[in-house]
């Protein structure tokens, strides 16, 4: 299993129509793929808490995760005429966007 960890920033004021566009068009579509597992949208804690955490603030504002039993499946995704649909309507409402990929080679409770 690999997980593909996307880190996005919205532009200034649209926080709202990034969130959506992940969830309701990028996380639906990619749901329906060969290979896919799950996903996880991660927010930061509020900068109050991360403070009185003594946690570091993460430099984007949106963290998606998401799980696939192959590396290829997930290739086969990003390849697809439904990526290529979906996907700029996700960066289209982002300052910042950057990725990186995993091996889970040890899972608990997944």
């Amino acid at each position: 299993m690999i997980s593909l960890n996307v880190y996005l920033t919205a532009k200034e004021g649209q926080e709202a129509a990034l969130e959506t566009a992940i969830k309701d068009v990028w996380i639906a579509a990619m749901t329906q793929q060969p290979g896919f597992l799950r996903a996880t949208l991660n927010t930061p804690f509020s900068d109050e808490d991360l403070a009185a955490l003594e946690a570091n603030k993460p430099a984007f504002a949106y963290e998606m995760v998401s799980y696939w039993r192959t590396e290829q499946e997930r290739v086969d995704w990003v390849a697809r005429d439904i990526h290529q649909e979906v996907w700029p309507q996700v960066i289209e409402h982002c300052a910042d966007v950057s990725y990186t990929l995993f091996d889970c080679n040890t899972t608990w409770s997944m």
